[in-house]
C-alpha cells in the first residue's frame, strides 16, 4: 500500500493539515499568555502592538497607513486603537510639516515609560514560553516559520489572481 493510501486510510490530516491546526492551536496558546500579561498594564494586544511600531519608528512618527501595514493582527481598526491610546496619553498626533493632509503618531513620554516597563515581562513572558526549546531549536524554528510566512503570501497573491480571473 502506497503513503497516500495510507493517508486517505488513516484517521489523521494530512500532514500539511496538521501543521495548519498546529499552528492555530499554538497561535492561540501564545495570545492567552500575552493577553494576560497586556492586560495587566491596562493594554489590549493590538494596543501594544501599536505602541511597539511607535516607539520602533522614526522619531518624527509614523502616518496611520504605516502602522497599519506594520501590524501582526491586521483586523484591528488601527484609527481607533491610536484615539485609545491618544486619549490615555501614551500616543499623540503631530502634523506632517511636508503635508498637512497627514499625521503622524510618536509616542509620549509616558508611552515609553510604559513600553519600557514591559520590555522585562515581554522578555520573560518569551523566554518561559519557549523554555521548551533551546537556543539553536528557537532559531531554526523562526527561520522555518518565517519560510512558511513567506510561501504563504506568495500563494495568497497567487490565490488572489484566481479569484479576480473568476470574477
Amino acid at each position: 500500500m502506497s503513503l497516500q493510501e495510507e493517508l486517505q486510510m488513516s484517521k489523521l490530516p494530512a500532514p500539511g493539515v496538521q501543521l495548519m491546526l498546529q499552528l492555530m492551536l499554538t497561535r492561540e496558546a501564545v495570545v492567552r499568555v500575552q493577553e494576560r500579561l497586556f492586560e495587566a498594564h491596562g493594554l489590549t494586544i493590538q494596543q501594544y502592538n501599536v505602541l511597539r511600531i511607535v516607539r520602533g519608528g522614526p522619531t518624527k512618527g509614523h502616518p496611520i497607513y504605516e502602522i497599519e501595514r506594520r501590524m501582526i493582527y491586521r483586523f484591528a481598526n488601527v484609527t481607533r486603537l491610536v484615539d485609545r491610546l491618544e486619549l490615555q496619553g501614551l500616543l499623540k498626533r503631530v502634523a506632517d510639516p511636508k503635508d498637512r493632509r497627514v499625521s503622524r503618531v510618536v509616542i509620549t513620554p509616558k508611552g515609553r515609560r510604559l513600553m519600557e516597563r514591559l520590555d522585562e515581562p515581554v522578555q520573560e513572558m518569551a523566554t518561559r514560553l519557549t523554555s521548551c526549546c533551546d537556543e539553536a531549536e528557537c532559531l531554526n524554528m523562526a527561520d522555518r516559520l518565517e519560510r512558511l510566512r513567506e510561501h504563504c503570501t506568495l500563494q495568497s497573491g497567487a490565490q488572489d489572481e484566481l479569484v479576480g480571473a473568476v470574477n
